[in-house]
């Protein structure tokens, strides 16, 4: 049926709402967002082959599809079968696969802009959107075919429906979590710390059921499966679960090439009385200490890429500083007028 003038008034006018509510923070949001793609689609256009583990990926999809052994299976499959089903539509072809991570990447920022702007306000939001895409580290990962963007949107996905209090909504973080088990195992854990901490904050059962039900309903069919597949669940090779209480500081050391100097400004969050009173920043204070400790206590295995999926919680952290620092001399110099 033919749409009413009535009715095609009506979607005007959502539109012209929708532009009037956008502000030029948004704006350049949107910008950033579409030259960020085009930066991703001309490098990975240029890319000729794939890194060892995208190798190993592509094979394992490959495997899936064909029915033969994985080539390792102690890797996380969710990749793998992302490839596979695309290969289903399109035959056999790496060159469109390599785009899949950058498309989890920027999606990630869209969740954190969003995210952050409704708590936090727009400027808060851009800033540490910008400074986690453009990181040099995040930037590099997502070029080739890894798990580390495809993890990284699932984790802030999650976060981002906790902060809806829906029981619908945690009930999908929960497969979010779950999903982000399926990306890269060791990123559950981090999962888990922003849940227990918006657990506690909202203190509502429910909801936490909610929650682990969700999570069961992906973790148990993606651990059944690959068991299934290849006879064992293993989350990764002997050499890399070797843990100590005696943390490395290579994390430490390596500070500004990972974070870049914003990592300075982190410290100073936590001096400050106003990052306590606001408890939307507990899961970021969490999320950012729990995953420095972990990565830290690993005994043999140390890499950059690995710091990739709390990039948002460390930015967070040096950008609270500074919106602290500026509401603290406001409300410092509001003072002394009063006393005038």
């Amino acid at each position: 049926m033919p749409m009413s003038d009535k009715n095609k008034k009506k979607l005007l006018e959502k539109d012209k709402n929708f532009f009037r509510r956008l502000s030029k923070i948004d704006i350049i949001f949107i910008l950033f967002c579409f030259f960020l793609s085009l930066y991703y689609t001309i490098y990975i256009t240029m890319l000729k082959v794939p890194v060892y583990d995208g190798i190993i990926y592509l094979l394992n999809a490959k495997a899936w599809l064909n029915g033969n052994p994985l080539e390792e299976g102690f890797r996380p499959q969710l990749l793998s079968w992302l490839i596979s089903g695309l290969w289903q539509i399109t035959g056999e072809n790496w060159v469109i696969v390599k785009y899949i991570q950058a498309i989890f990447t920027i999606s990630s920022g869209i969740i954190i802009y969003l995210l952050l702007r409704k708590h936090k306000g727009a400027l808060f939001a851009l800033s540490v959107t910008i400074l986690t895409m453009l990181n040099s580290v995040v930037v590099s990962m997502s070029t080739q075919i890894l798990t580390e963007g495809l993890a990284l949107f699932f984790l802030v996905l999650a976060l981002y429906l906790f902060k809806n209090e829906k029981e619908y909504n945690w009930f999908f973080a929960g497969m979010a979590i779950g999903l982000t088990f399926a990306s890269r195992y060791p990123i559950f854990l981090q999962g888990l710390v922003i849940f227990i901490v918006e657990a506690i904050i909202i203190r509502k059962i429910k909801l936490v059921i909610s929650t682990i039900l969700g999570m069961s309903f992906v973790i148990f069919p993606v651990i059944s499966i690959i068991y299934i597949k290849t006879g064992a669940f293993r989350t990764s090779i002997e050499q890399d679960v070797n843990f100590t209480i005696f943390l490395s500081p290579y994390y430490l050391i390596n500070s500004v090439d990972i974070w870049g100097f914003a990592i300075f400004l982190v410290p100073f969050a936590f001096i400050f009385k106003k990052t306590y009173t606001d408890k939307f920043n507990y899961v970021f204070i969490a999320w950012f200490i729990v995953s420095l400790l972990f990565w830290s206590a690993n005994l043999t295995n140390f890499q950059y890429r690995f710091t990739i999926q709390f990039m948002p919680a460390v930015y967070f952290l040096s950008i609270l500083t500074i919106a602290n620092l500026i509401s603290f001399i406001k409300s410092k110099s509001e003072a002394d007028k009063i006393k005038l």
